[in-house]
């Protein structure tokens, strides 16, 4: 009864305090319940990285995407043209190579009904007369590599002196290499955006379509093979009968070997090499934009205007880089390479 008489008594003084609160501190206290920590307090930041190369001091923007997804082609298309508006837009790297972009230019319905967030930001790029690099890892690099990384893990499996070893550090350094976590990085809030969930089934369907045009062959095949793997299953499956406990243990154990192997490819071959080459393409546009101000005026005389970027691929119809200053170089890329992109560029 005596905490009963206290609380009805404080209710009113907490009342009159709140109301003698400047909005700013009522607001924070109603907002603080709901704050969640990401890498942007905003929504549609929230897939952004921002950071300055070490280097030559250009400002950096990764731009983290679904592909395909509206949400992420909205962000991409907001972030390009606010850069221009300001007149700080530098180079646009896009996570594409020269032999998968071609092959989207084909077809021009195909070409319309795959819109992607790395069309919009080439489209972009070509109107406002800014340089499109082609900035990932040739195709057939990686298909090589994913079938040398496959082999690697499947050698390392059968040898359980020193091979376990060894595939356990592989993975273990490809995870800290291209997937670190703290602040200054995207957080998951970052993948579980709600604009970002809510477009997720366009990506679902488009990004497997994309597949088919890039690489149809081999697109057909995959796909073959799963139809007819999952109606086996599905045909077999309910004249069956229930799988005793060691064909569990035996169906857990291939899962789990799967899984180690695919973890080992995903984190080394497709993440981590790639991003190396996608973060050095990154500082090669940078050098473009660093600051020429050290330099003695009768020294500008002599300052070549060609493009400072070493083995860059632009893309078609798109202009070289050059030397400017007060750009901003803008790179769009699936959300899982950013933070490694991050890491390499601001670390090393």
């Amino acid at each position: 009864m005596a905490m009963r008489l206290v609380l009805d008594a404080s209710l009113p003084m907490i009342g009159k305090v709140h109301q003698q609160m400047p909005p700013s501190a009522s607001t924070l206290i109603r907002s603080s319940s709901s704050f969640r920590p990401t890498a942007s307090t905003s929504s549609l930041n929230s897939q952004i990285l921002d950071f300055i190369e070490p280097t030559t001091g250009v400002p950096v923007k990764l731009i983290g995407a679904m592909h395909y997804n509206p949400a992420s082609i909205k962000l991409a298309t907001d972030t390009i043209n606010e850069l221009q508006a300001e007149g700080k837009l530098g180079s646009i790297i896009i996570e594409s190579c020269s032999t998968r972009w071609n092959a989207t230019l084909e077809n021009e319905m195909v070409k319309n009904a795959l819109q992607s967030e790395m069309r919009a930001a080439h489209d972009l790029g070509l109107k406002y007369n800014r340089p499109v690099v082609l900035g990932d890892q040739c195709i057939n690099i990686t298909v090589s590599q994913l079938k040398n990384g496959a082999k690697e893990a499947l050698i390392d499996l059968v040898q359980p002196i020193g091979g376990w070893g060894r595939l356990a550090e592989s993975i273990g350094t490809a995870r800290r290499e291209s997937v670190p976590i703290g602040d200054g990085y995207l957080g998951i809030d970052s993948f579980l955006d709600e604009k970002l969930l809510g477009a997720a089934p366009v990506s679902f369907v488009k990004y497997p379509l994309s597949y088919m045009v890039k690489s149809p062959v081999a697109a057909v095949i995959v796909l073959g093979l799963l139809v007819l793997s999952g109606g086996e299953v599905s045909n077999a499956s309910w004249l069956d009968e229930p799988a005793s406990t060691s064909d569990m243990l035996v169906s857990l154990l291939v899962s789990f070997l799967e899984t180690v192997v695919f973890a080992r490819v995903f984190l080394k071959e497709l993440l981590a090499e790639r991003n190396e080459v996608l973060a050095v393409n990154i500082l090669e546009q940078c050098k473009n934009y660093q600051s020429q101000s050290n330099n003695n005026g009768w020294m500008n005389l002599f300052k070549s205007n060609s493009d400072k970027a070493n083995g860059a691929i632009y893309a078609r119809e798109s202009v070289v880089g050059k030397p400017e200053e007060g750009k901003t170089v803008v790179a769009v890329l699936g959300l899982a390479h950013c933070n490694g992109i991050k890491k390499i560029m601001t670390e090393r």
